[in-house]
């Protein structure tokens, strides 16, 4: 009996460090991509990437969105199949394997190509920490656990700018993607020790070709919406570029409605109040990542600051994420999600509002309160969307309708990026261009151009969030509250 109790008491101490090994693990997943923001324009003066072929950075950032968006719902059924710890570990070895190339590469394609190799790892991350809670940890402690982990990504998220630059001030942009081999390495080893004797749990089909088919359309996506903003390649072959992608996500669909376990559930978008939510996720994805690219650049670009000068601002807007995320958990119940995540993208409207007014010398005060602002709007959505999603898709879909509001945010994220640096920043160096050399007030009218130019990207993205506003409020009022 003694025997017994101590290999119970030994099983429960190995589930729990196991699950503290996959929380750091999502911690370090979720610091990348973020911290990358602030790096971006140390990456793209160490790639030797031309001010006027800005626009083709947008792939650092959305090659690793797209293999993050592809990997998340097949990673989840390999870890399934083959135990959660191990796929896990596997995981975090992959991820450990693209940082390095990633910090090896020469150019920027192949830092882009790494980048979406590093993703297929760190897509895995989230996902399968989830299951590895539900597997082991006690029914009445689960929610705890599922906290614990969604705590991780956000902590990680959250001073992910400032960690990047640091360690970019440091050891340049490459150190911040060797680093990820010292954190990531060990917890992968702890991670198959602790679960050696791991076994898979059912065998699940993976819709291989629907991923390839999503994969497809997106990159085909982002290639048309991301065009040289001088040299354009022309309205015929963006339209051939915009139909291969239709025809891919047409395609998509098609299999996806007649496979018998899709990666995606077709039926869940008959549920208003789902879909409002995964629209809501996607436009609040889709302009938050403006705020994380765009102003380390203005930082950068504008007020000539360094790496962890642009990851400390954005920190103004990081602090009200989670300020606005209790705060949201709160009025959801009072006042209904609806309402809740409207008022939260108002306020996000506000903030850009405010930061379309900086001028080439904003005081601290200018900038910090648009942020704030911002950031409390965008923390403010995250409980009542994911309370909306998740009481109108069922409780065994739970994980399912996660992994929706997940990807919607992230294709948002990755349209975003690609009309950021193309259709808005870009622009800029078109408009530029065309000052003359020898004009005496040159580099004055150059920044006013470039002011202009985040203005403008600032003062759209406020109207976007203006429009979320909308499907904010078809997710009800008091009657779709969180119980």
């Amino acid at each position: 009996m003694t025997r017994a109790l101590g290999l119970r008491l030994s099983a429960r101490w190995q589930a729990s460090w196991l699950l503290a090994v996959a929380a750091l693990g999502v911690f370090f997943a979720a610091d990348d991509q973020t911290s990358v923001v602030a790096v971006l324009p140390s990456m793209i003066e160490g790639l030797g990437l031309p001010q006027d072929r800005f626009y083709r950075a947008a792939w650092i950032v959305n090659g690793y969105i797209l293999g993050y968006v592809v990997a998340m719902p097949l990673m989840g059924r390999i870890a399934d199949t083959y135990g959660h710890a191990r796929v896990f570990a596997a995981a975090l070895l992959l991820f450990c394997a693209g940082s390095a190339w990633v910090a090896l590469s020469q150019g920027l394609t192949m830092v882009s190509v790494a980048r979406a190799f590093q993703a297929v790892g760190g897509g895995a991350v989230v996902p399968v920490a989830m299951a590895m809670v539900a597997a082991n940890a006690p029914p009445g402690r689960r929610a705890l656990g599922f906290g614990a982990m969604a705590a991780a990504a956000e902590g990680g998220g959250l001073i992910g700018p400032l960690w990047g630059g640091g360690i970019a001030e440091a050891l340049g942009w490459r150190g911040v993607f060797w680093i990820n081999l010292h954190m990531c390495l060990p917890l992968a080893a702890a991670c198959l020790w602790l679960a050696r004797e791991e076994r898979g749990l059912q065998r699940r089909a993976l819709d291989l070709p629907g991923a390839a088919l999503a994969g497809a359309g997106l990159a085909l996506l982002t290639v048309a919406l991301t065009d040289d903003p001088i040299e354009g390649r022309g309205l015929a072959l963006d339209l051939a570029l915009y139909a291969a992608a239709a025809t891919a996500f047409a395609a998509f669909l098609l299999r996806q409605a007649k496979a018998r376990e899709p990666l995606l559930e077709l039926r869940l978008f008959r549920l208003p109040r789902l879909s409002a939510a995964i629209v809501t996720s996607g436009l609040g994805g889709g302009t938050l990542i403006v705020a994380m690219v765009g102003v380390p650049l203005f930082t950068n670009a504008v007020l000539g600051g360094s790496a962890i000068e642009g990851g400390l601002t954005l920190m103004r807007l990081s602090v009200g994420l989670p300020a606005g995320a209790l705060a949201g958990g709160y009025a959801a119940a009072r006042f209904g999600a609806g309402p809740t995540a409207a008022a939260g993208m108002a306020l996000a409207a506000l903030g850009f509002a405010g930061m379309a007014a900086w001028s080439d010398d904003p005081s601290p005060a200018a900038m910090t309160l648009p942020l704030l602002t911002a950031g409390l709007g965008f923390g403010l959505t995250i409980a009542p969307v994911n309370s909306a999603a998740l009481g109108q898709g069922g409780e065994d879909r739970r994980a399912t309708t996660a992994s929706l509001l997940t990807i919607a945010r992230l294709i948002g994220a990755l349209v975003g990026v690609a009309l950021l640096t193309t259709r808005g920043l870009g622009g800029f160096y078109a408009e530029a261009g065309l000052v003359p050399l020898d004009d005496p007030r040159f580099e004055e009218l150059v920044r006013g151009l470039e002011v202009d130019a985040f203005q403008e990207v600032f003062l759209v993205t406020a109207a976007v969030c203006i429009l979320a506003v909308l499907p904010a409020l078809v997710m009800g009022g008091r009657a779709s509250r969180p119980e």
